[in-house]
């Protein structure tokens, strides 16, 4: 058995009969054989491998030239409907920690981290006070403080000696269960035609356009039914509902004062104004003082389109029509996300669409009633 034999042998994957031939070789020559021992042959069956059977082999850690994949870019091919790449699954299984199968679409995809931002901050956008609100991500329940009242304990002047009196604040517990929100969108195949770099951004206007007015509402008049208690659900819920201001007719000058007097003062320096921007242009910005002056003051501030008394007025869609909010959402609302926002896709041919659902699980509570007050327009004469 010559080299130019065993060479042969290699070049057509007789792996077993190569290395008994070069250890026949060894021993005639009894010289040290300078060809790649059986590690090192598996290595050379390794190269001749088409790039699809890879993945099947034991040894795939040796493939040093595979590059691995952005999670992004698998979960934009995922929604696209194009066949991943061997390294693709593997990133897909590591984020999703699911056994990958070739039908993806039966599976919640989990959102890549950096795609959600960008919905985040979209419906932040969009819906401005459901933004603002503060959020948690601890998946099971969750359960928070919600502050009722300061019963004693006030400061007051005592006599030397004498020991002040403890403060005696009134809690009562929430616990946050967590509800489902999913929404169903069907697009047509135009998405095939897109670039990765094109899709990453529709997506997420498309979810965040979508779930966000689910969400922006909700965050305002949720009855707490199937869904999460909304803060003006809650402030009307309130004995004798100290946080609402009504007014009659058309919005006036005492009215607005009514509504800032609501808000305590540990929460006035991040409050806002919050209504349409029908009821923004049509009754806010017509509001006089005494003087016959208007009140609001058309500048673009933090955030809003305008000010009145010296507080940012804040488009935002969820708001009833006519009516107006008061408030500090990040100081008032606590949301805790139980389980993260995945998206699930299905593809028919029927109707040239594909069809993806968003979804997700969480709840949110008001946890100081005092850092809202709504104003609330009825029928005048």
């Amino acid at each position: 058995m010559d080299l130019e034999t065993i060479k042969n042998l290699l070049a057509e994957g007789k792996i077993d009969e190569a290395n008994k031939a070069m250890d026949e070789l060894e021993v005639e020559n009894k010289q040290t054989f300078e060809e790649p021992k059986p590690a090192k042959v598996e290595d050379k069956a390794l190269e001749i491998k088409q790039p699809e059977e890879v993945e099947d082999l034991k040894k795939v850690e040796e493939v040093k030239d595979v590059v691995a994949p952005k999670y992004e870019d698998v979960f934009a091919k995922i929604l696209m409907g194009r066949e991943l790449e061997p390294q693709d699954k593997v990133a897909y299984e590591k984020v999703n920690n699911v056994a990958y199968t070739h039908q993806v679409s039966n599976q919640p995809i989990l959102i890549p981290e950096t795609t959600m931002a960008g919905i985040l901050g979209l419906i932040e956008e969009q819906h401005p006070f459901y933004g603002a609100i503060r959020k948690l991500n601890v998946r099971g329940n969750l359960t928070i403080k919600q502050h009722v009242s300061v019963d004693a304990g006030d400061a007051s002047f005592v006599d030397e000696g004498t020991p002040a009196v403890d403060e005696e604040n009134k809690f009562a517990e929430i616990t946050l269960t967590g509800f489902e929100v999913a929404k169903l969108v069907r697009v047509s195949f135009k998405l095939e035609a897109m670039s990765i770099e094109e899709f990453i951004p529709y997506i997420q206007a498309e979810i965040a356009d979508r779930v966000g007015r689910t969400l922006g509402k909700a965050i305002f008049t949720g009855t707490g039914v199937k869904q999460p208690k909304g803060v003006l659900t809650v402030l009307s819920e309130q004995v004798g509902t100290p946080q609402i201001v009504t007014a009659a007719g058309a919005i006036k000058y005492t009215d607005l004062t009514s509504l800032r007097s609501k808000i305590v003062s540990q929460f006035a320096a991040g409050a806002k104004f919050y209504a349409k921007a029908s009821t923004v242009w049509n009754s806010l910005a017509t509001v006089l003082d005494g003087s016959g002056r208007p009140i609001f003051i058309r500048e673009a501030v933090d955030g809003g389109v305008g000010t009145i008394f010296g507080i940012p007025v804040v488009e935002d869609d969820g708001v009833p029509e006519g009516e107006v909010v008061l408030g500090n959402p990040a100081a008032g609302v606590v949301q805790n996300t139980n389980e993260p926002f995945s998206i699930q896709t299905e593809r028919s041919v029927v109707d040239r669409e594909t069809r993806y659902q968003g979804y997700t699980v969480l709840d949110w509570a008001v946890t100081y009633t005092q850092a809202f007050a709504h104003l609330k327009v009825t029928a005048g004469e």
